[in-house]
């Protein structure tokens, strides 16, 4: 009898220092599981996207001026984020029928911005032809190819409309897919939002896009991703400045290259 009585003493034990140690692990700050993530503590990160790429700088001419009679006149800003990388070897031209119709080369305004001054070459009948904006930033080594720009007008005067701010997500060749999610957060928190918290999308553990949050959505993040190819495996991971950590969303989804969203859980 008394060893029956022992016997579950030391169970009850047990049982109770087990308990206590598990407690313990999440009060002093370990990695902690919850229903739809992971948690680690950490200081605020630094996530961002690595846009260095292994271009060779291009050998874009001007065309022949005797071949078109007509110009247009473009004036193209780098965004603020993308100007730090630029370098005396940058170079952007406009592409009209895979044909090279106009090259600039850098220049720092007065406001501390960089831009290019594009004099774009064509004739009468090209009017509202399609163009092909190219720029390569020496210090990243990166092409950008996009289109999404406005159609070729002959002798154009330069006003607000052909005056472009230029980033590098759209028409990128290291990234040629671009997603834009919508990340909805679920109503009750294990945390406090903070103006301090991040988002981010990462896909085999690089970072594809830092999000920002959108007013418009109950706690709700816009993030523009990029991808390499359709279908990439995306995460998605959290910085809580409340907690002091990142949660890592245990749920994965595939990157479209379109307008897409996810909801995720803690």
């Amino acid at each position: 009898m008394k060893t029956i009585k022992f016997m579950i003493m030391m169970a009850a034990l047990t049982l109770a220092w087990g308990c206590s140690s598990s407690d313990d692990d999440a009060t002093n700050g370990g990695d902690q599981e919850w229903n739809g993530s992971t948690f680690d503590v950490s200081a605020k990160p630094a996530w961002a996207i690595d846009w260095s790429s292994d271009v060779v700088k291009p050998d874009w001419q001007d065309p022949d001026p005797t071949k078109y009679e007509c110009s247009m006149t473009m004036l193209i800003r780098l965004v603020d984020n993308l100007a730090p990388y630029s370098t005396d070897d940058d170079m952007m031209a406009i592409f009209m029928g895979g044909e090279c119709r106009g090259v600039s080369y850098r220049n720092k305004l007065a406001d501390g911005k960089v831009a290019f001054l594009l004099h774009v070459k064509g004739t009468s009948e090209e009017a509202n032809q399609h163009m092909e904006l190219r720029y390569y930033c020496g210090g990243l080594h990166h092409l950008t190819i996009t289109e999404a720009i406005s159609p070729f007008v002959p002798n154009n005067v330069l006003d607000n409309i052909y005056k472009i701010d230029f980033d590098i997500t759209h028409g990128s060749t290291k990234y040629p897919l671009n997603t834009m999610l919508t990340v909805i957060l679920p109503q009750k928190l294990p945390f406090t939002p903070n103006s301090d918290d991040m988002l981010a999308v990462f896909v085999d553990g690089e970072c594809r896009g830092v999000g920002y949050q959108n007013a418009d959505l109950y706690e709700g993040w816009r993030v523009s991703v990029m991808g390499r190819s359709a279908d990439e495996t995306a995460q998605i991971r959290y910085y809580s400045a409340d907690k002091g950590g990142t949660y890592t969303i245990l749920k994965t989804f595939n990157l479209t290259g379109n307008i897409q969203q996810e909801n995720i859980s803690f």
